[in-house]
């Protein structure tokens, strides 16, 4: 942690320093303040607090001539101590109360053809909204099911260099080290108790409680991630051609059962599952397409990867150790995700965006912790009234296999040009016949969240 600090000083001075160079210097950021406490329907969580935190948001920007450098930061103080690491972008404190991510520090130079781009990035790529199909170059938060999707993407250290046309860009990432996704590690997480609960049937679990009990990968040039992104832009259309090979941003976990007694005899018992997780390697080729037509955009979007591991369910893997084979965390099979949306935007402040996702995994098995096909729909609807001061949006997801959903409300009320209020409900439902589905496991965190947000 005393290191961490240390390279945080280090960078902030060398920011002042370039700031006392530069010829335009801009500062902006926030402060915001929120709590989520769960809803009565929700039994487990009922009148809990499921979140808590004050966070100071803070970016520099210099520039000098066709160069400038950008920081930005945030530090995190967490009332349920529910903050985790993944080593690379946050350091936290033991208790999780407290955290420091660096989200973006890079320079960047731009020529009149070329422009170059060195340090920690944050990324965006695709037109899905508020869903990852070829979203996947830069990792995410993931210890927060309700967390904004856009805010949730972490920097990846990365050199990008771009060829700019008046009607095209083209940009090569090499990215020299491995950043893993935040996962809901740290003990007061409300999120851990559902992914890694501590016991089942009286069976202690022994889960990583860091990142640094998971096998990343070693840091050596052969494990570096490479990307490329071309994009063309016309009167017609927006497209856009990516490829990417590197990690997948999430380990796979391999569930260890540990036995009492001989396997070969009937009276054996599992006292205990010890769980490990490591990385492993992924390709992805994808694709996309924005066409305005009137008042409407049609978005459409995939990715296929090839090959790549998917999880295996923790009962199948018990089987195989119990019955002598090879006990495998995952499986290797070709996906498909693909995307068709419609942004609408017509009079009076209104904007309604629908979409349709089909995940595919071909040669399915049924060891995998999924099914061969998942598909959904999403609907969001945003009104804005009082002289754009106040903003409602209703918001939805429809998994179409069990029809388990998931729903937020929120209301924003611009209270000042800086201050804004808001109030916000996250709703999670089984699907029929109690089916799980793809939202139906975290209705015990359906919460309705106060938020406070100063920015300047």
């Amino acid at each position: 942690m005393k290191i961490n600090i240390l390279k945080f000083i280090s960078l902030c001075g060398f920011a002042a320093a370039t700031s006392a160079l530069a010829q335009d210097i801009a500062f902006s950021g926030s402060l915001t303040s929120q709590a989520g406490v769960g809803l009565p329907n929700t039994h487990e969580n009922k009148g809990d607090f499921l979140l808590g935190q004050t966070i100071f948001d803070g970016s520099i920007k210099s520039y000098l001539d066709e160069a400038s450098v950008v920081v930005n930061a945030q530090i995190i103080h967490d009332a349920l101590g529910s903050q985790s690491t993944n080593g690379y972008s946050a350091f936290v404190s033991d208790d999780g109360t407290f955290a420091l991510k660096l989200k973006e520090a890079y320079i960047d130079w731009k020529g009149e053809m070329l422009a170059l781009r060195v340090g920690r990035q944050i990324v965006s790529w695709g037109k899905a909204d508020d869903i990852q199909i070829t979203d996947i170059i830069c990792p995410k938060d993931l210890s927060y099911i309700s967390a904004d999707y856009n805010e949730s993407r972490l920097g990846i250290d990365a050199v990008r260099l771009s060829l700019l046309t008046t009607k095209a860009q083209f940009d090569a990432f090499y990215i020299p080290f491995f950043t893993p996704s935040i996962l809901p590690l740290a003990k007061g997480n409300p999120l851990k108790a559902f992914d890694f609960p501590s016991k089942v049937d009286n069976i202690t679990i022994n889960v990583p409680n860091d990142y640094r009990d998971l096998e990343l990968p070693e840091k050596k040039l052969s494990n570096s991630e490479y990307a490329f992104r071309a994009g063309v832009y016309t009167s017609i259309a927006d497209l856009s051609f990516y490829y990417f090979y590197g990690w997948d941003d999430t380990p796979f976990f391999k569930y260890i059962p540990g036995i009492d007694g001989d396997l070969d005899e009937e009276d054996f018992e599992i006292n205990q599952i010890n769980v490990q997780g490591k990385y492993k390697r992924m390709m992805m080729i994808g694709l996309d397409a924005a066409i305005p037509v009137g008042d409407f955009v049609i978005r459409l979007e995939e990715a296929y990867f090839p090959k790549r591991h998917f999880q295996t369910t923790d009962e199948s893997q018990f089987e195989s150790m119990l019955t002598g084979r090879k006990v495998k965390s995952s499986l290797q099979k070709h996906q498909l995700i693909s995307l068709a949306g419609m942004d609408w935007t017509p009079s009076g402040g209104w904007t309604i965006t629908a979409q349709y996702i089909a995940d595919v995994v071909f040669d399915h098995d049924k060891t995998l912790d999924r099914k061969n096909l998942e598909h959904q729909a999403t609907l969001s609807i945003e009104k804005t009234l009082l002289g754009e001061t106040l903003t409602l949006s209703a918001s939805g997801a429809l998994d179409l296999r069990t029809l388990s959903t998931a729903t937020e409300l929120s209301a924003d009320y611009k209270l000042s040009d800086a201050i804004t209020l808001s109030l916000i409900g996250d709703f999670y439902n089984e699907g029929i016949d109690n089916k799980k589905g793809m939202f139906g496991d975290y209705h015990n965190l359906s919460s309705v969240t106060f938020k406070g947000k100063f920015s300047f």
